[in-house]
């Protein structure tokens, strides 16, 4: 008789639960709550995928979850939470509607949403996303939810859910930089607490890799980096996001890997959806381009730039993805150093109040315009490009974002041109300021020029080096490839002028460890810079040392 209740209890639990099945590869999270037993796999899915920045899956895992248990409050905090993105603050990153539509569903007002809270600690998460998406500016609203959530984990201290989210709110009450760093650390601490605790949860992962993603504290998050890809595989975010700390090393191979795998499985996730092909992730296209650029693999880098292209083609392509193709063939042209001289005058037409193509777009094309027109001599085609960049530079407002990039970019490209005409003290004036500029921004977590915070795709403390060197001031550019290295390490062409300069100051030492590091890249292919060069001294200086 015990046996047959058995097999009834095991069928009814089995009906109850079809229709969602829990996935895989999301990683591991403990979140007890009031919920039904037949809606925890939606809800619990929807959580692990929140944190790993999945937001519209998460969406759909809680909306399954509230299909399953209209009652189920947690369920439309969730939802609601979805719709909050980016790591550090970004007025425009939350979809304010959206997630009050999904609080509404739950109840009219404050009020009656907060009296169906079953417990204290569930009215605590539904407390927080009320101030979130509450009255006052964005800023207000980010520091009041940080703040109730502060106190929900010290109401629960042994609740994962409540620290790895208050970490998450917390790095997003200041935009990433100078002011951000002391929120960062506390961040990355919290973090790290949940990590140790539980080294499966997506989240503590994530929240590690976002608070450490600069030069100087990255090393601290390279074991998260190296396990969070295994924590979530099926989260194609997941995937990506240990490549901001493989950058931060110049760990070029890594970063190759981590794209190739993010960028499929967007492709695999698109078809599984039915979605479009602009849905694939030309983010991660874009850091993989800049991987094979940095290995010398120019041909694998040009593949990236034609599939965005394929994508961009389409009816339903959008603006960003257009001017992010834009911004991947500067790159290439920056990068490469294979010149191209373009027709400026369309890009200069097509910059417009309604904006066809953006700001930082537009400078990436005059820039690496500029940069190929001084060397190839067409100083024509040079001077449209630095004057092009000084208007659009004044037509930007002071503060608006990605001013200091267009700024520099300027001043690079009227830099090379001094260079080229023999007006050297120029040159070196206008790269003083545009390296000044570029110190009062963070280094960059990825691609230069792709985020507004970033230098230029053409860096310019490298550019500086490379015009220093070039007229024999060889003590001067090292210094400047230091700092390069510094902001963006084991970039090939830093590490070269690095290796040359100190060769020229007859610090052997320096040279070997420089050119041994250029070589020895990892997946360093045909077109690596100064390949040939810096084998020719190895080898020298090892017979020499025989």
């Amino acid at each position: 008789m015990k046996k047959t209740w058995l097999i009834v209890l095991i069928g009814l639990l089995a009906v109850a639960c079809v229709g969602y099945a829990q996935e895989d590869g999301l990683g591991k999270i403990d979140f007890p709550n009031s919920g039904s037993a037949e809606a925890q796999s939606a809800f619990i899915d929807g959580v692990r995928r929140v944190h790993s920045f999945e937001w519209e899956d998460a969406a759909e895992s809680f909306q399954e979850a509230q299909r399953i248990d209209p009652d189920f409050v947690l369920a439309y905090w969730g939802e609601a939470l979805s719709h909050y993105h980016d790591h550090h603050f970004t007025p425009t990153s939350t979809d304010v509607p959206a997630a009050r539509a999904a609080l509404q569903k739950l109840g009219r007002t404050k009020k009656e949403r907060l009296e169906k809270a079953p417990t204290d600690r569930e009215r605590g998460y539904l407390e927080a996303v009320e101030l979130l998406y509450g009255a006052g500016s964005p800023k207000e609203r980010a520091v009041a939810y940080s703040d109730r959530m502060a106190a929900l984990w010290k109401a629960y201290p042994e609740d994962h859910e409540a620290a790895s989210l208050y970490a998450l709110a917390l790095m997003r009450t200041n935009v990433r930089g100078p002011e951000s760093l002391r929120t960062d650390m506390q961040s990355g601490a919290i973090a790290q607490m949940v990590f140790r605790a539980n080294p499966d949860h997506p989240g503590a992962a994530h929240y590690v890799i976002h608070s450490y993603d600069d030069p100087i504290h990255a090393p601290i998050a390279l074991y998260a980096a190296h396990k969070y890809s295994d924590i979530a595989p099926s989260a194609v975010h997941a995937l990506h996001m240990p490549a901001h700390i493989f950058v931060q090393h110049g760990m070029w191979d890594h970063v190759v890997e981590r794209n190739v795998e993010s960028y499929d499985a967007s492709v695999a996730r698109a078809k599984r959806k039915g979605l479009s092909p602009t849905r694939h992730s030309w983010h991660a296209l874009y850091w993989l381009q800049y991987a094979y650029l940095q290995q010398g693999q120019y041909d694998k880098a040009q593949e990236c730039i034609d599939e965005i292209k394929t994508i961009a083609s389409r009816d339903d392509a959008t603006r960003r993805i257009a001017n992010t193709v834009m911004r991947m063939e500067s790159l290439q042209i920056a990068e490469s150093e294979q010149w191209k001289v373009q027709d400026v005058e369309t890009v200069l037409a097509q910059i417009s109040g309604e904006g066809e193509i953006d700001e930082r777009a537009a400078a990436a094309v005059l820039l690496a315009n500029g940069l190929s027109a001084a060397h190839t001599g067409d100083l024509e085609s040079a001077v449209k490009s630095r004057d092009g960049l000084k208007e659009l530079t004044e037509k930007m407002e002071l503060g608006a974002g990605g001013r200091e990039q267009v700024e520099i970019s300027w001043l690079e490209t009227a830099a090379v041109l001094a260079e080229a005409e023999g007006r050297h003290t120029d040159s070196l004036n206008l790269m003083a300021e545009a390296v000044r500029i570029a110190e009062t921004l963070v280094p960059p977590s990825g691609p230069p020029g792709e985020s507004q915070t970033d230098t230029p795709v053409k860096p310019p403390h490298e550019l500086y080096g490379q015009i220093l060197l070039a007229n024999g001031q060889a003590e001067e550019a090292l210094a400047q490839y230091e700092v390069s290295l510094l902001r963006t390490p084991n970039r090939a062409r830093s590490l070269l002028g690095g290796a040359q300069a100190a060769e020229k100051l007859g610090n052997n030492d320096l040279a070997m460890e420089l050119y041994g590091t250029l070589v020895n890249l990892g997946g360093a292919g045909p077109n690596l810079p100064g390949r040939a060069e810096a084998e020719q001294y190895l080898s020298t200086a090892s017979s020499e040392d025989r």
